[in-house]
């Protein structure tokens, strides 16, 4: 971006020399110049500026300057005319100024409006290009080959990946990303399903805010299937509408900077899952929705077999109630971080109103039998 900022201010001072000069033959000549450059200066404000946040959001057009106080502030430098032979040099300055104003106006209320979804998805990919483009990533990278291999030995667990990841957040926040947001928030939701930040240390200054800071983020990351996946919408969003804010870049390249990290160790996790997992086509997992077909979802299935709640083809045992049937699917739900609670098992078992067995339990404060059996199964 030009800095028009400091282009205007030259420009108001020539304005203020010309107020203060006592007119003289060449007067006339100055103000001709002075409305040239006016005008000059507002065609390209509406050509790299209004036109391109007219298309897209725009995060550095409005970091240092506030384009509505500039407009009022432009009307200000209006000259009135000390000579009547310079009336009509006057007039074409004061229009000038009139023009520049209005691109001024256009230009803020441009940047206060709403996008379209699209539009900040774009945004997001634009800013996660440009970090992925220098060369932090591939610094980034190569440290963590290294605690792969000498922390992990070249093979890191799920656990190893999930301290990795629950550490890289604890950064993220400790750089301030949310600070602003956490500041204002009085309640937050809390996901101690996802990570456990018990153990940071009670003298650690995020120990008592750290879930709120976890909050902010999982407005704009979703938790998928033990992974923190990026909505590029909400964090699109989120940039553009704390443009304004302190240090804004420097916490907009920390998110990227930290959740490219974590994209390295969730890479990780999801071929360990793979090798964990049965090959396609066998016996085991053909049987499965998509979705169960992992080697965690194996394992369960494998004890729910041996306790004779299922079957050796995956289908229900015919001992196992419609309400067992409901309480291993909420459990096994959670216990895998299972987006669709129900689906998976309504296609497996071909059982419907799951959703109002659970309610029914809800109310009745009643547990299926065997149900601390059942619990047994899923305690790893």
């Amino acid at each position: 971006m030009v800095d028009y900022k400091n282009i205007l201010t030259g420009v108001a001072e020539r304005l203020s020399s010309l107020r203060e000069e006592r007119p003289s033959a060449g007067t006339r000549y100055r103000l001709m110049g002075v409305a040239a450059d006016v005008a000059e200066v507002t065609e390209q404000l509406s050509k790299e500026v209004l036109e391109r946040v007219k298309q897209e959001p725009v995060l550095d057009a409005d970091v240092d300057v506030d384009f509505d106080a500039l407009a009022e502030e432009v009307l200000s430098w209006e000259l009135v005319a000390t000579k009547e032979e310079l009336l009509e040099n006057t007039q074409m300055v004061n229009d000038a100024l009139g023009g520049l104003n209005d691109v001024l106006t256009q230009i803020s209320s441009q940047l206060e409006r709403r996008h379209k979804d699209e539009a900040y998805a774009r945004l997001y990919d634009q800013e996660k290009r440009r970090y992925l483009s220098s060369g932090t990533p591939r610094r980034l990278r190569q440290t963590f080959d290294e605690w792969m291999f000498d922390a992990c030995n070249g093979a890191p667990s799920l656990d190893d990946i999930n301290d990795y990841v629950t550490e890289k957040l604890v950064h993220m926040f400790e750089k301030g990303v949310f600070n602003t947001k956490v500041e204002h928030i009085q309640r937050a939701a809390r996901y101690p399903a996802e990570f456990d930040f018990s153990q940071l240390d009670d003298d650690h200054k995020l120990k008592k805010s750290i879930h709120k800071h976890y909050s902010e983020l999982r407005k704009m990351v979703d938790y998928c299937d033990g992974c923190l996946v990026v909505n590029p919408v909400k964090v699109g969003r989120h940039f553009y509408t704390n443009r304004k804010e302190e240090n804004a870049k420097g916490h907009r390249n920390a998110f990227l900077k930290y959740m490219y990290k974590i994209s390295l160790a969730q890479e990780e996790r999801r071929k360990l899952l793979e090798t964990e997992a049965p090959q396609t086509g066998s016996d085991e997992s053909s049987l499965l929705p998509d979705v169960l077909a992992t080697g965690m979802a194996i394992k369960y299935w494998k004890r729910l077999q041996q306790a004779g709640f299922v079957d050796e083809r995956y289908l229900l045992s015919p001992t196992t109630s419609r309400k067992q049937a409901m309480y291993i699917a909420d459990v096994f739900s959670d216990k895998l971080q299972m987006r669709s609670k129900w689906k998976p098992f309504q296609e497996l078992w071909h059982i419907n109103n799951l959703a109002q067995e659970k309610w029914e339990m809800q109310e009745t404060g009643k547990s299926p039998a065997r149900s601390e059996e059942i619990d047994k199964i899923f305690k790893d």
